[in-house]
């Protein structure tokens, strides 16, 4: 599946890193926010990040509508910095794209069926990654780690098992049991932590396993990372597209779909189309009903040779 994404050498591959009112762990263990102690005195250089916030651990309201918000932004295939309240520009919640580029490339880009969403006013970030970067190397704490997260958006990944299980129905006629389909998104996360010796025995897949079978790491060395070696950042990330809207760098700001096709004769179908601010935009990536159609064959015969084995292992596609 992951053929499917969007190259990110053509495309862009935005870093982000997360907005003030996202609970997350911020050099800690437990869900964070930032804020603004003084709103009236907000600095204008917000690119440098040097807007004075303060810290306090999320409360369990918070923790619950960010949560709520991450569950819907993926239930529309949305990506994480989409807005879900267009009446709030900007949302609290969410992430903030880095740079400056990114924020012109990827506004009015996302997909939806819903309108209930707004992804045109993106703006940057209060903190830079560099301050995230800074924060963390910062730290004398001998297990500190930052968390980089990679993200997918563009599919609706339960209308995809939907999709997928009712394919294959005819696979299992007579069957006890029915065939279920499940989106695992493998890669969600890179782990930098620091340059010593203890950090590095503790990434030894062997000795943790020892470490585990024995209890030593849940008993003993989980607790003393937790409240006192270690700390964690899980700020910033990445967002790969499976479709998006690209902008179409020969069409004109204002000018309308219906100008745009009537002036460019190869132009795309009018329903690939779409007008903002800048001009005109074309979708790009796969659907995921035709990338499916093009692969259907190997799901099919995967699961009827499985019904003819009698073997009730999942199946790896």
């Amino acid at each position: 599946v992951s053929s499917a994404l969007l190259p990110a050498t053509e495309f862009g591959a935005p870093v982000w890193v997360v907005a003030d009112g996202e609970p997350v762990r911020r050099g800690g263990y437990r869900p964070q926010v930032d804020y603004n102690p003084s709103p009236p005195q907000i600095p204008t250089n917000l690119e440098a990040g040097s807007s004075p916030l303060l810290r306090r651990e999320a409360s369990p309201l918070e923790i619950k509508q960010a949560l709520e918000h991450a569950q819907r932004r993926e239930a529309l295939a949305l990506p994480p910095w989409a807005c879900l309240s267009p009446a709030q520009t900007p949302d609290a919640t969410g992430v903030r794209l880095v740079f400056p580029g990114d924020r012109l490339r990827f506004e009015n880009t996302s997909i939806c069926a819903t309108q209930d969403f707004s992804d045109s006013d993106l703006r940057p970030p209060t903190k830079t990654l560099a301050d995230w970067t800074e924060e963390y190397c910062a730290s004398w704490r001998p297990l500190k780690e930052f968390q980089f997260m990679r993200t997918v958006y563009g599919w609706d990944f339960n209308e995809v098992q939907r999709q997928v299980a009712s394919s294959l129905a005819s696979c299992h006629q007579g069957y006890d049991a029915q065939e279920t389909a499940t989106v695992i998104v493998k890669g969600t996360k890179v782990i930098v932590g620091p340059n010593n010796l203890l950090w590095r025995l503790l990434q030894i897949g062997v000795l943790r396993g020892i470490l585990y079978i024995t209890f030593i790491h849940p008993l003993i060395i989980w607790p003393i990372k937790r409240y006192l070696l270690g700390r964690c950042w899980k700020v910033a990330g990445s967002s790969f597209a499976f479709r998006r809207y690209e902008y179409l760098e020969d069409s004109k700001p204002g000018e309308t779909v219906d100008q745009y096709i009537a002036r460019v004769p190869q132009a795309p179908p009018a329903k690939d189309l779409k007008t903002t601010s800048r001009g005109v935009s074309k979708i790009v990536g796969q659907d995921f009903a035709d990338w499916y159609s093009t692969h259907a064959e190997a799901f099919q015969s995967a699961a009827s040779s499985k019904t003819q084995t009698d073997v009730r292992n999942p199946i790896v596609v």
